[in-house]
């Protein structure tokens, strides 16, 4: 994938000892050595890009979602936490985004020229200029800040490039149930990840669930997201877009943010390396 966004989220825990010592015990990949056979099933292939063209011609949508990884701190159990997130998008440049929950109580806002963070928690915002569309500010922000956001692949003018890039395994597994609608389940494989995902089955093909598993970490850890709201003609609210500097909030570098994605999350850069 070109971001990695909807799928390698890049919402691991893992302590950095653990991550040091693992990769220092892998072996040294070999620099002839060639890629896996890509074994996707037509159907498989064939309802990402459905789910993709129906998401690229919709032109304002919102959604909500509820987040669930896993988090393993070295030396203690696995705990999952959770977050709700919610998104607006008005193509081709206005997006915004909220997070709450167990890890982050954030707030973000794209109008077309500069993407602006606000941390609620600590009340302070930072901002980044990143004038064009949806696309060329996540690709900004991937490459100038290491930035990956949750389910951005989803804002994408083609999350079909997005998510099948580097897939190397897809099956059809039939019709099942996810965030109460029958829906498409599908699996999939790439260097890093194995990940499924549920598209709703009806006339509108929505991405309704994923779950990802990160194959190459201790304990292979989940990521999950059931997409349980979905409105394709949303009535925004004026202002929405638009950035509102809240009372005694401090304005910092974009810097000090990028340790963590608007997720609250260890960043793109920390995403596992290899995989099955």
């Amino acid at each position: 994938m070109r971001r990695n966004a909807f799928l390698v989220v890049a919402v691991l825990a893992v302590a950095l000892p653990a991550m040091a010592a693992a990769q220092a015990q892998a072996p040294t990949p070999s620099t002839t050595s060639t890629p896996p056979p890509r074994a996707v099933e037509a159907r498989a292939d064939q309802e990402v890009k459905k789910m993709s063209e129906f998401l690229a011609k919709v032109p304002r949508f919102a959604l909500e979602a509820e987040e669930t990884f896993d988090e393993m701190p070295d030396g203690q159990p696995r705990m999952e936490l959770t977050n709700l997130r919610r998104i607006a998008v008005e193509r081709p440049n206005h997006a915004a985004a909220d997070a709450t929950g167990d890890t982050l109580n954030r707030a973000a806002v794209y109008d077309g020229k500069t993407v602006t963070v606000l941390d609620k928690e600590h009340n302070a915002y930072a901002v980044i200029d990143a004038p064009g569309t949806i696309d060329t500010a996540l690709d900004k922000l991937e490459d100038d800040y290491g930035v990956v956001l949750p389910l951005a692949d989803i804002l994408s003018r083609d999350p079909y490039a997005d998510l099948m890039e580097g897939a190397t395994y897809g099956r059809y597994l039939g019709i099942h149930q996810a965030a109460g609608v029958p829906c498409h389940h599908l699996v999939f494989s790439q260097e890093t990840i194995e990940w499924q995902i549920w598209i709703d089955a009806s006339d509108q093909p929505l991405p309704r669930k994923l779950v990802i598993t990160y194959v190459n970490e201790p304990g292979e850890p989940k990521y999950s997201a059931i997409i349980r709201r979905w409105s394709l003609d949303p009535q925004f609210p004026e202002g929405l877009f638009t950035f509102e500097v809240p009372e005694g909030a401090q304005k910092i570098d974009a810097k000090a943010m990028t340790r963590s994605d608007d997720g609250g999350t260890p960043n793109a850069g920390d995403a596992p390396q290899g995989g099955r």
